[in-house]
């Protein structure tokens, strides 16, 4: 078993550990990188990908030229060797010579040149926008105005082998031929918003790409105009033609609700009816997995030039790997941003690749192989026969826009900055890549780095890593660590920190190149302490409280009638059997970790120096507590929290809160009649209330146990320890009666007191 596949199957063993319901928390934890994907996320420095997750030195990229403009638009060469550059936003024409020393040719009036054609004489066509103009330049860089087809855009130009230049233009989407003398007439108008790309077959046919609606149009040499392709995608950007006959396409942006209605189709010339033709099959290609899009990764700025970018793109949808093999024809859009299809010479369409996150800008044929390019840092990818895509090489900049071939190499162009690239056949000398940054959630300590790299004589591979707490690297992170040499493990001597990143140097002999399969970083997470954040104590019998509702602590048993009970629903409450007395106690807590925690309960009264344990090894967030468990007074209560549970004893964490002070109060208060007289048919009670432990807060009277009456202490608000009372009824008949007063403290203690009034004549001794 070699050491990658160990490290695969050790990979699954501690898997199964981590999600094992013994495992601790603190378990080593391993972040391995082996795939596409994987290693996609990282920063690419002359360095490639393959699809199987290799990384190796890419080809030679070598900077030849810059335009020191925003962007390069277009590009085109004569048959002399050499190369004109149309560049954005300040209408300037660059050519460079066969030995790609460059300089300004011709600098147009109008801000952009999109398209460049040069004819079989070397003379070169320019075409500009904003409501542009085609001029033709001379090799000393004099422009005279060519052609004027009266339209904003001119997007594309190509000649056809009788010296025809076609050119398409928006935003109406009209096609024109012009003769060699500049006389120019309308081609064919698809009704379309623009005509983006254009392309001649070995056999003469025209073919051209639109948007919005994403057709692929052939127009034969005898001018029969038929729809190739109706692609799922809004703009066919870039058109290519094989030596086989074969058409490749790139397409991006937009869905079907960007579509715009047809009329009739016109014929190439004139406005005369022409029935089209449609050859249209759609095959999904049948190996999943070949679009090599960067999972979270952002792609650059996309095409500054389309009109019209209505793009449906869902970030962190579904897999980014994977294209709808067997998709509906509407279906294939969704959520894709750029697709490349090929349309074999039989007319049946295949999907060689897709994204949800990058565009293709531009596609080169070679032999049996494609490169294409995308708005993700400048990347150049390679696609192979069998679908398999590899990353080439990345330029840094924003955008590669063109890729053409020079000799035994490949030119690129880019935006933002406009410059020229060589791609070369020999692997670069050196390159390096970095990880993405990895987040272990928290400070942790790093164990082993272990890698798998296939090293041909002569190459070498350096492995460094570096350290920090900021979720990008900064000056505040470490410096890049000695270089690791032990592949089967070698102690990480970066700081302990949050985040970890490494990096590889890959150094080539000759034409060897190191080729790096898998990294692995053990780290060790350090525990973190739980929180608690609330802890409350409720008095039962209060709504918020866990236990049930009651009227009070002890309820006045009430021999009065259904009718009274009815009308007075508080009085009927009072008929209801009394919860036993208490406290509901709750507290929230959690573990950053996810631990499993377990809680310790104290209590400390006032005027004591120590807590005491109450309940410890509690598993649930409540306890309840009976008011008799303790003597009156005033106590508070203290919760600890701890993840010992789940942790080795050196490394648990725990953590506490304090309540708020709360009373024990079990003694009822006390009331005293202090005076009950009667005059005629009034009376009056004076009574005094006193509590032990808590302040009175409510009471009450009945008379002859009636409905009771509440009633407030004689200086107007009940609140205190001691309160006075005093009862004043009229209107009584001559019968005795009976006064009963009900006086509740803080803690819903019921004190009673009486006083009895006699009848009238006893009243005046009769």
């Amino acid at each position: 078993m070699n050491n990658r596949t160990w490290y695969r199957w050790g990979g699954l063993a501690l898997l199964g550990v981590l999600l094992s319901p013994w495992a601790l928390a603190v378990s080593t934890k391993f972040w391995s990188s082996a795939t596409f994907e994987d290693f996609s996320r990282g920063n690419f420095s002359g360095v490639s990908l393959s699809r199987e997750g290799a990384i190796t030195l890419a080809p030679q990229l070598k900077e030849i030229f810059s335009t020191d403009q925003a962007l390069i638009w277009t590009a085109a060469r004569d048959q002399r060797g050499n190369i004109y550059l149309g560049t954005g936003h300040s209408g300037k024409v660059f050519r460079l010579g066969p030995d790609l020393n460059g300089s300004v040719l011709f600098e147009a009036p109008e801000p952009d040149v999109f398209a460049l054609a040069v004819d079989k004489d070397n003379q070169v066509f320019v075409g500009t926008s904003p409501d542009g103009k085609i001029y033709k330049v001379d090799a000393s860089g004099k422009g005279t105005e060519f052609f004027d087809p009266q339209a904003k855009y001119i997007w594309a130009m190509t000649f056809a082998p009788d010296g025809t230049l076609y050119v398409g233009t928006g935003d109406r989407g009209k096609i024109y031929r012009v003769r060699t003398n500049g006389q120019g007439e309308l081609f064919y108008d698809t009704h379309q918003g623009h005509i983006m790309s254009l392309a001649t077959t070995p056999n003469s046919d025209l073919i051209a790409g639109s948007e919005p609606n994403g057709l692929l149009y052939r127009f034969t040499s005898s001018g029969k105009a038929s729809v190739l392709y109706d692609a799922p995608l809004a703009e066919i950007h870039r058109v290519a033609v094989a030596a086989d006959g074969s058409i490749y396409i790139s397409a991006m942006g937009g869905s079907e609700d960007s579509r715009i209605g047809l009329p009739p189709a016109q014929s190439p010339g004139g406005p005369s009816p022409l029935q089209t033709t449609t050859s249209i099959t759609v095959r999904a290609a049948q190996e999943p997995g070949i679009t090599p899009g960067e999972p979270g990764g952002g792609g650059g700025q996309g095409d500054q030039r389309r009109p019209n970018n209505s793009a449906s793109e869902q970030p962190g949808g579904g897999n980014p790997f994977a294209f709808p093999s067997g998709a509906s024809r509407f279906g294939e859009g969704r959520g894709i941003k750029s697709a490349l299809y090929r349309i074999s010479p039989d007319g049946t369409v295949e999907t060689l690749w897709n994204s949800p996150r990058e565009n293709a800008f531009d596609l080169l044929p070679s032999d049996n192989k494609i490169l294409f390019s995308t708005d993700d840092k400048g990347r150049i990818y390679e696609l192979t026969p069998d679908h398999r895509v590899s990353l080439l090489t990345q330029t840094d900049q924003e955008e590669t826009t063109r890729l053409f071939p020079y000799g035994d190499f490949v030119l690129a162009t880019t935006a933002n900055l406009g410059k020229v690239f060589r791609v070369g056949t020999q692997p670069a000398d050196t390159g390096f890549y970095e990880s993405e940054v990895h987040d272990t959630g928290g400070i942790a300590s790093w164990g082993k780095i272990r890698w798998t790299v296939d090293l041909p004589s002569g190459t070498t591979l350096e492995l460094l890593t570096r350290s920090g707490n900021s979720g990008r690297p900064d000056p505040t992170w470490s410096d890049w660590s000695s270089p690791y040499r032990q592949q089967l493990g070698e102690q990480i001597n970066s700081p302990s920190a949050r985040y970890i990143q490494w990096k590889t140097v890959f150094h080539s002999a000759g034409s060897r190149s190191p080729v790096l399969q898998e990294v692995t970083v053990a780290y060790l997470p350090r525990n973190h302490a739980p929180v608690v954040t609330e802890l409350k104590v409720t008095p039962r019998g209060d709504k918020n409280s866990l236990g049930n509702p009651s009227g009070g602590a002890a309820a006045l048993a009430f021999s009065g009638n259904a009718s009274a009970a009815r009308a007075f629903p508080g009085y009927a409450s009072s008929l209801r059997p009394a919860a036993q007395r208490g406290f509901d106690i709750t507290w929230l807590a959690n573990d950053p970790d996810q631990d499993e925690l377990s809680y310790a309960l104290y209590f400390r009264g006032d005027g004591e120096g120590e807590w005491k344990l109450l309940q410890g090894d509690l598993k649930q967030n409540y306890f309840q507590l009976d008011s008799d468990a303790l003597p009156d007074g005033k106590y508070r209560l203290k919760i600890i929290a701890s993840d010992a549970g789940v942790n080795p004893v050196e490394m648990a964490k725990t953590a506490e809160m304090m309540s708020a002070p709360f009373l024990v109060d079990n003694a009822p208060p006390e009331v005293k009649m202090i005076e009950a007289k009667r005059t005629g048919n009034s009376a009056t009670a004076r009574f005094r209330g006193f509590d032990r432990t808590s302040v009175l807060t409510r009471a009450e009277y009945a008379l002859d146990a009636e409905v009771p009456v509440q009633l407030l202490s004689d200086d107007g608000i009940i609140d205190s320890q001691e309160e006075s009372f005093t009862i004043v009824l009229k209107q009584l008949d001559s019968k005795e009666h009976l006064l009963t007063l009900r006086v509740y403290d803080s803690a819903g203690n019921m004190g009673v007191g009486k006083a009895v009034w006699p009848a009238s004549s006893a009243a005046n001794g009769k």
